[in-house]
């Protein structure tokens, strides 16, 4: 049987309103970065999982090279988890890096919630733009070494 399937366009609104899993989650980088900060801690108020029920979604499930993405990844029961050699990488921080280079994690360590996404999907993974501003995010929280 061959199936014929036109490419999928991740910048057509009608994509991004067909609610395919995996593909399109559709948000602002604040909308983003605040639900990872209400993972970790309280936001207006709200906390999105309990400690203990973070703990297990983040407890890392399986490693190794995925045969899809032909890269290492580590993943959690309900979050991915960075690899050693990722911009992102603590050895506490959770989340998923998307298609184009977009990027949504927390680390409760330091309690840094971080997101960064793009106006326009380019198949590049990740994006330097999003390391940079990272790298600049985590060196302005630093304590200061005097």
């Amino acid at each position: 049987m061959t199936v014929v399937t036109p490419p999928l366009d991740h910048d057509d609104p009608r994509e991004q309103v067909a609610e395919l899993p995996a593909t399109n989650g559709v948000c602002t980088a604040r909308a983003l970065a605040r639900f990872y900060a209400a993972l970790i801690g309280e936001v207006d108020g709200r906390r999105v999982l309990a400690p203990g029920t973070l703990a297990a979604a983040t407890a890392e499930q399986v490693s190794g090279v995925d045969r899809v993405l032909r890269t290492p990844v580590r993943i959690g029961t309900g979050f991915g988890l960075p690899t050693p050699g990722a911009f992102w990488y603590s050895p506490t921080a959770f989340g998923f890096p998307g298609y184009g280079g977009s990027i949504g994690f927390a680390d409760p360590a330091t309690g840094l919630a971080f997101a960064y996404v793009t106006n326009h999907l380019k198949p590049s993974t990740p994006d330097p733009r999003a390391a940079a501003l990272l790298h600049a995010a985590r060196t302005a929280l630093a304590p200061d070494p005097r």
